[in-house]
């Protein structure tokens, strides 16, 4: 019995860092990690990429980049892109520095950390923002949303990409824990209801991967295209403003 409880507290240990490492991973665990991430959600990310309908010399903003290994990827899709990632991970940071180190050099791309709230960039610098699988971790999501839509040019969209609240709770690494925020397709209308942002479309997507705790699953996900209007829609503005600009 006393080995029986023992298992069982070991394997909420395991759990419960597998929940920490996907909301900020960190050391050799999170190297390992951001590599499985990169696995199970490279399906997710190209067909976020692909909705985002790249233009030439477009600016493009992540959030929550992973280790980045998509970025060649989403360079391909149009010409003179620059791309901008921002990440509370250091590791993760560091990790795709590395990776993608030639688009670094060239002035392509620029990773940087965040606090998860602030965005550090002037009124309409970037024509678009994608961030997959982040939504459960934004401890303010009202607050960030308005972040974002404040950095985002009129008539530019953002992407939020996530896994149905059906499907979240069902993984044994989010039961039990206060560190994931699920989202229905109702909870997304209601957060983006309270700011600036129009919902353009949801996508609903189920594809079959292998969970972060090895078992096969499938996997039901949405993808929302958000806009902002090329004029103020009458809908209530709350900028933040952040202490750090870079033009």
């Amino acid at each position: 019995m006393e080995k029986k409880q023992n298992e069982m507290q070991l394997d909420e240990r395991k759990l419960k860092e597998i929940a920490h490492q996907l909301r900020c991973p960190s050391g050799e665990e999170g190297v390992l990690m951001g590599k499985l991430l990169t696995e199970t959600n490279s399906g997710m990310i190209r067909e976020t990429i692909a909705l985002l309908q790249l233009s030439n010399k477009n600016r493009i903003l992540e959030l929550g980049h992973g280790n980045c290994e998509h970025l060649s990827f989403l360079l391909k899709q149009a010409l003179q892109l620059r791309y901008f990632g921002m990440e509370i991970s250091e590791v993760m940071k560091q990790e795709a520095v590395s990776i993608n180190k030639q688009y670094v050099k060239k002035r392509q791309a620029l990773f940087q950390l965040y606090n998860g709230k602030e965005i550090p960039y002037v009124l309409h610098f970037f024509d678009c923002v994608l961030t997959v699988n982040t939504i459960y971790f934004w401890r303010d999501p009202v607050a960030l949303l308005n972040e974002i839509y404040r950095v985002l040019k009129p008539g530019g969209i953002c992407i939020l990409t996530y896994v149905k609240s059906s499907c979240m709770e069902k993984l044994p690494f989010v039961a039990n824990n206060n560190i994931f925020s699920l989202y229905s397709h109702e909870n997304i209308k209601q957060l983006v209801d309270v700011t600036a942002f129009e919902i353009d479309q949801i996508k609903n997507k189920t594809e079959r991967v292998k969970s972060k705790s090895g078992e096969w699953v499938e996997r039901e996900y949405a993808i929302v295209v958000l806009s902002k209007a090329l004029k103020n829609n009458g809908k209530r503005l709350e900028f933040s403003v952040s202490s750090d600009i870079y033009k």
